[in-house]
């Protein structure tokens, strides 16, 4: 079956369960959205009988297929034993094997796994990790953060600020923290010079461009470099050029600063390997992973820390 385009339709009001009689808040208030009656496989049922193949899993979210009734069950039974568990006192059985068979997935290079509810939240967890793990260390004057333009990290306030995306920050732009500066993204198509230019002189030069960036701001105030593997939302699916990952990890560890890999939408097996990172010779000091974790059957994201990190925090304060 081929997939069917669907669009909200311009809201006219009226009766019939539009969205003018809505109590919902809806993305768009001056549409109508489709009902959603059930997901079945890869397939979307609406209320006006159409039949729709959701080729793309939301923005890549339901990875598993809809209406998994192996998965159901499990939340089923974990709903019935212990719906919620308060982390500050307590753990539980099931977060302890999630957060091994995260770590496990690693082949080493993580220690721990943080699990919490968003993408936003993640980066958010991230931020405030990368600054803790500075202030243990004694060096509170690490407060900045460098990320690149045409990216996203989410919508709360702090990822929105670390990302790049000019339309999604335009009206909360006098909200937003000010210690993040932007670098070019790797864009091959459009940031090369010219058709001649090879990868290995466009690496060179994005490395060097970061480089310069960390000395504007001053090498050792800041905490890390923040970027997507496989950037999404903001250019599409674009994969960087081969290097450049190790090229930039290598500018940070040179200052002493983190790697942070937001893997929120481009992780969780989405690019091949269970994480995007393992395809470009590094490892991150901290990972965000998010959407395909939990399929779309649960609010559900993590942030995974190395043993860098960890250690530093074990011995710290908290």
């Amino acid at each position: 079956m081929a997939a069917e385009m669907v669009t909200a339709a311009p809201l006219t009001g009226g009766g019939g369960g539009t969205q003018a009689e809505s109590a919902v808040f809806h993305r768009d208030l001056g549409v109508s959205f489709p009902s959603l009656v059930k997901a079945e496989g890869i397939f979307l049922h609406l209320a006006d009988g159409r039949k729709v193949l959701d080729s793309s899993g939301g923005p890549a979210v339901a990875c598993l297929g809809f209406g998994n009734e192996r998965i159901a069950k499990a939340i089923a039974k974990q709903v019935i034993e212990a719906p919620y568990c308060a982390t500050s006192f307590y753990t539980t059985q099931v977060s302890e094997e999630l957060a091994r068979e995260l770590v496990n997935g690693t082949n080493g290079a993580m220690a721990r796994a943080y699990i919490i509810n968003s993408g936003s939240e993640a980066m958010e967890a991230a931020v405030k990790l990368a600054r803790q793990y500075f202030v243990e260390l004694k060096q509170p004057q690490r407060k900045n953060f460098i990320a690149r333009n045409r990216s996203y990290h989410g919508i709360t306030l702090g990822a929105l600020a670390i990302g790049g995306h000019t339309t999604r920050r335009a009206i909360f732009e006098p909200l937003l923290m000010t210690n993040v500066s932007k670098v070019s993204p790797c864009y091959a198509f459009r940031g090369k010079t010219s058709p001649d230019e090879t990868d290995e002189s466009y690496v060179a030069r994005l490395a060097k461009e970061l480089d310069d960036e960390f000395q504007r701001v001053g090498p050792e105030t800041v905490c890390a470099f923040v970027a997507e593997p496989l950037v999404g939302a903001a250019l599409g699916c674009v994969p960087s050029v081969p290097g450049y990952f190790q090229a930039v990890q290598a500018v940070c560890q040179k200052y002493g600063a983190l790697l942070i890999m937001d893997e929120v939408m481009c992780g969780m097996g989405r690019t091949g390997t269970l994480h995007a990172w393992e395809q470009d010779g590094v490892s991150p000091d901290l990972q965000t992973v998010g959407k395909g974790l939990g399929a779309g059957y649960q609010a559900i994201a993590a942030v995974l820390a190395s043993h860098r990190v960890v250690d530093v925090i074990k011995q710290g304060t908290s």
